[in-house]
């Protein structure tokens, strides 16, 4: 989370002001927070919200972004979601913009397994981005964060994205590459930007060099590099002071909830329930996708066997990994 908002804070200078290299200032006086941060600490205080109270986790999540989002106007935030900031009962809006993927991190520093993480992270889209691609592009950067915590090798790491996404190489591309808002866009260049880092730092600059929609690819490269690498403490100290003392405290707040005795989101201590019945019997009427009225296809004959991706289509499914430990997809299903 600390690597998502540093990211953020480095690119909004060079978000539409590119800078195609890698030897730039990484603060300056015209740095600052920009919706991907308030909406990243927005996610990990609703997260805390729904866990420590057993509330609805999306209701949660959506009523904690629209306080935020309220509060810290005029960061940069799209048409749309002003417009979802404004209404007063806010609807999902179909958005395949990634604004998902860019706030999910908290998802996969307090889901217990990796499954979860990859769940959690699709909530953290359904308030807003409830686009399969929205969706997706969040599950797999939560999932991702939580496989780099706990110390897979980069290499390992990269073949499971590449089950979801084709990397470019960032020298093919740096000249060309256009500002681009999508997931499908976006997350390719984002995940590139880590793979091809030899250290945290290294992940930022790549992910500025590229160009196009700087602070927020920098955000999601920052987010999984934390995870793998570590944030350096200069570099985080710089980054505070552009914070206010409201979002300082919510970092505190939220590494402490999870580093001190607060058992990890697993789908059975949780708000959110395990999709299967005492009986047995394959159901997605416990999905909360499914009963907020976020699941894109609402069908059960679509989402009876990856209940935890209720958008996934028959044939989509051929596509997605085999291997148990990385696509335990049904919620509340377990993996060391």
């Amino acid at each position: 989370m600390k690597g998502a908002i540093i990211g953020d804070i480095v690119g909004s200078v060079y978000e539409f002001h590119n800078r195609r290299a890698k030897d730039f200032p990484l603060f300056s006086p015209e740095s600052r927070f920009t919706d991907d941060t308030v909406m990243t600490l927005a996610v990990a205080i609703g997260m805390i919200k729904a866990h420590s109270t057993d509330s609805d986790l999306i209701e949660a999540l959506s009523e904690s972004m629209h306080d935020y989002g309220n509060r810290y106007p005029g960061r940069g935030y799209g048409g749309r979601f002003r417009n979802w900031l404004r209404a007063s009962d806010p609807r999902p809006y179909n958005s395949w913009g990634n604004g998902a993927p860019m706030r999910c991190s908290s998802a996969g520093w307090i889901a217990a397994t990796p499954a979860k993480a990859f769940e959690l992270g699709m909530y953290t889209a359904a308030p807003t981005h409830n686009h399969p691609d929205a969706m997706k592009a969040a599950g797999v950067t939560a999932m991702l964060i939580w496989y780099a915590r706990q110390g897979k090798s980069k290499e390992w790491l990269k073949s499971l994205a590449e089950k979801w996404y084709a990397l470019p190489e960032l020298d093919d591309i740096r000249d060309e590459y256009s500002f681009d808002v999508s997931c499908e866009g976006t997350m390719p260049v984002a995940l590139s930007a880590f793979f091809e880092s030899q250290d945290f730092e290294d992940a930022i600059r790549n992910a500025v060099s590229i160009g196009g929609d700087s602070d927020t690819i920098a955000a999601i490269a920052g987010s999984i590099a934390e995870a793998y690498y570590g944030v350096p403490d200069e570099l985080w100290q710089q980054a505070m002071e552009y914070l206010s003392e409201e979002l300082r405290h919510n970092v505190i707040e939220f590494f402490s909830y999870i580093n001190h005795g607060n058992e990890s989101i697993d789908g059975t201590d949780s708000n959110i329930p395990a999709s299967s019945t005492e009986s047995g019997e394959k159901s997605c009427n416990n999905c909360q996708l499914r009963k907020s009225g976020n699941c894109p296809q609402l069908s059960n004959e679509l989402c009876s066997d990856y209940r935890a991706i209720p958008f996934i289509s028959k044939e989509e499914k051929k596509n997605w990994p085999e291997h148990g430990d990385a696509t335990a997809f049904r919620l509340g299903e377990k993996r060391d």
